[in-house]
């Protein structure tokens, strides 16, 4: 009985364990991370994303969660309506198999405000033990097989996460999952189509188990190392109008907030909001030297919230932040930032109206001095293929605001700022 109450009281006294992380820097990290999940789970595969495409990388995606449903698995997935382009006979095909698919906010005329609020998450949870959160979409874009669908890539970031961050990522997918904000895809299509759809799932599969066969025999494939750091915060916005959890975009400002002397911060999309910019201001006040990187004209996919920035740039500079602009040829997806050296934040979330807003988003955080460190690294990297803003909103040392941009692309920036404001919540 006395060694029972010893036991008891060591376990209570002991500290938490730290979970173990891995930072996906690059394209491959990121393909093989999520394939290697896939495999190793037993039991259940939880995956959201914005974006399901209709390209070979989603196709042989969804090949892999096929065979692993086949074994056993229960595989169910989230993607937003607006944004799920995987065909409808390979829907069909999916859910006949045993995997279940449920769309966020899909059109309803009694809902017109779902038009406007959609589900930005991008989650992976395997067996409640292994999570993978970040920016990258299940699209070929952002695993660096851009020219598959003639499209730039995207430079992005995730986290591979295992431990007690990964039951706490799944009980926020189950709640997303049975709430009134998604609802189950109701694909159909006739006996031949899906028995085509099934021999185009088995073209990419045969594909991919080859590639694994030659990474499973390759001598100089680095191991996948996750290292004790955290433990790790996994934030997510509130699931519905009972949910009172805190929003991402408060937390993120609290991190802010407790800043004392740096915050290096990428974002692809920078319009900043009201509330941003008075956490920003506060940091500034406090001594804190903050960095910001930010696509540029020529590199971003999205004209709209390039359109509610440029009106930001000079004064961002002139209040001291060290502004930035990815100049390609990718375009900038991360969504990022390491404060005072020892914090890390990836997730879906962009500095921007919508992300504060009208997207659901999810952020993992991590206080650990050498994770902090390696992603350091990583971004300043990034600032070789970066040119620094001046007070003037240029380049530095340029003649021109936007120069090598194409000067239709220019006239479409400039028509765009006359309708930004009308539209400023939106961006």
């Amino acid at each position: 009985m006395k060694l029972a109450i010893f036991l008891c009281l060591f376990l209570l006294a002991s500290p938490a364990l730290a979970d173990r992380v891995r930072i996906l820097a690059t394209d491959r990290q990121a393909a093989e991370a999520r394939v290697e999940m896939v495999l190793a789970a037993r039991e259940e595969i939880l995956a959201s994303a914005f974006i399901f495409g209709d390209d070979p990388f989603t196709l042989t995606s969804l090949g892999l969660l096929r065979d692993a449903a086949r074994r056993g698995v229960r595989v169910r997935l989230i993607v937003d309506a607006q944004w799920n382009r995987i065909p409808r006979a390979v829907q069909a095909h999916l859910k006949a198999e045993g995997i279940e698919i449920r769309e966020y906010h899909p059109f309803r005329l009694d809902r017109p405000l779902w038009l406007v609020r959609r589900m930005h998450d991008k989650l992976t949870v395997a067996d409640g033990r292994a999570l993978l959160a970040g920016g990258r979409n299940i699209e070929s874009t952002y695993f660096g097989f851009g020219h598959q669908i003639r499209s730039k890539n995207y430079v992005d970031c995730d986290l591979q996460v295992e431990g007690d961050a990964a039951a706490e990522a799944r009980r926020y997918f189950l709640a997303l999952w049975s709430s009134h904000e998604v609802r189950p895809v109701r694909a159909r299509a006739a006996a031949p189509e899906i028995a085509e759809a099934a021999r185009l799932l088995d073209h990419h599969k045969a594909w991919l188990d080859a590639r694994i066969e030659e990474a499973r025999n390759d001598p100089d494939r680095p191991p996948a190392l996750l290292v004790e750091a955290g433990p790790v915060r996994f934030l997510h916005d509130p699931v519905g109008h009972r949910d009172r959890t805190r929003k991402v975009g408060s937390e993120l400002r609290d991190l802010l907030g407790l800043a004392r002397e740096s915050a290096v911060i990428e974002s692809p999309y920078l319009v900043p909001s009201r509330a941003f910019r008075k956490a920003l201001d506060e940091a500034l006040r406090r001594g804190v030297h903050v960095r910001i990187l930010t696509n540029s004209l020529g590199a971003t996919d999205n004209l709209w919230p390039q359109a509610g920035y440029v009106g930001h740039k000079r004064d961002l500079v002139r209040k001291g932040v060290e502004l930035w602009e990815y100049q390609g040829p990718e375009c900038l997806h991360a969504k990022a930032a390491v404060i005072d050296g020892e914090t890390v934040i990836v997730g879906s979330y962009n500095l921007d109206p919508r992300s504060e807003s009208l997207n659901t988003e999810l952020a993992l955080v991590v206080r650990d001095r050498p994770l902090a460190t390696e992603m350091r690294t990583l971004m300043d990297g990034h600032l070789d293929k970066s040119a620094r803003i001046d007070a003037r909103g240029f380049p530095e040392g340029a003649t021109e605001p936007y120069p090598g941009v194409p000067r239709r692309k220019v006239w479409k920036l400039r028509l765009l700022r006359l309708l930004a404001p009308v539209v400023r919540g939106q961006l």
